[in-house]
């Protein structure tokens, strides 16, 4: 399994500072999807925050979110994009919330996420902004569930149908091939269980829902 079920492996390159500015925004999350960047950090927090293993970061986009979080942890934390440009962004991002340097225990590898290096596992794996992206919910939980050590434990946000507004926009961005699937969060927690990976758990805020399992 791989990424290629993203579709256009360029389409991130090209708007990837568009994509930062936008994903930022108060008033962009807040009128389409009726949430908060800070409510995606209170989220990644969580995921942060509940181990001290290795963890793992897929789709990080550029760490809007999570650099702030990252520096504070002591964990060892990969940062995977597949994006170059992409990945470049959330470099700056961690370098500006570090202050200077990068700290060493936090790397950054360009490359698709479920070509995971030999061996390696991760206590935790976090995605942001993820499942809407993917056609097959249930083949990318387990390829991920895959990478995870014994009682690890996924955290994955997505985008689901909300209000008429968030719906109408789902639907554009479905009609030009930005998402391949608007679902409910009901339908995101059906599939989870579906893939029979461990225990789920679901919440969601307006038309962002955050997807806990625990092997």
């Amino acid at each position: 399994m791989g990424e290629k079920f993203f579709g256009n492996s360029t389409f991130y390159d090209r708007r990837a500072k568009a994509y930062d500015a936008m994903v930022a925004s108060p008033i962009y999350n807040r009128v389409l999807w009726g949430t908060h960047p800070a409510q995606y950090s209170a989220f990644a927090a969580r995921a942060i925050g509940s181990g001290d293993g290795p963890l793992l970061e897929v789709a990080v986009g550029t760490a809007q979110a999570t650099a702030l979080l990252h520096v504070a942890s002591r964990r060892p934390s990969t940062l995977v994009d597949m994006s170059a440009p992409m990945l470049e962004l959330a470099k700056a991002s961690i370098r500006r919330a570090a202050g200077g340097d990068v700290p060493r225990r936090i790397t950054f590898e360009c490359r698709d996420m479920f070509s995971v290096p030999d061996g390696q596992r991760y206590e935790t794996i976090l995605g942001l902004g993820l499942l809407h992206l993917v056609p097959d919910v249930g083949a990318l939980l387990t390829g991920l569930s895959e990478q995870l050590e014994d009682r690890g434990t996924l955290f994955l946000a997505s985008l689901v149908k909300g209000s008429a507004r968030s719906n109408a926009y789902l639907k554009l961005l479905k009609a030009r091939g930005d998402i391949t699937q608007a679902r409910t969060a009901v339908e995101l927690y059906e599939l989870a269980a579906k893939a029979n990976i461990g225990r789920v758990t679901v919440s969601h805020e307006g038309a962002m829902a955050y997807l806990r399992i625990s092997s």
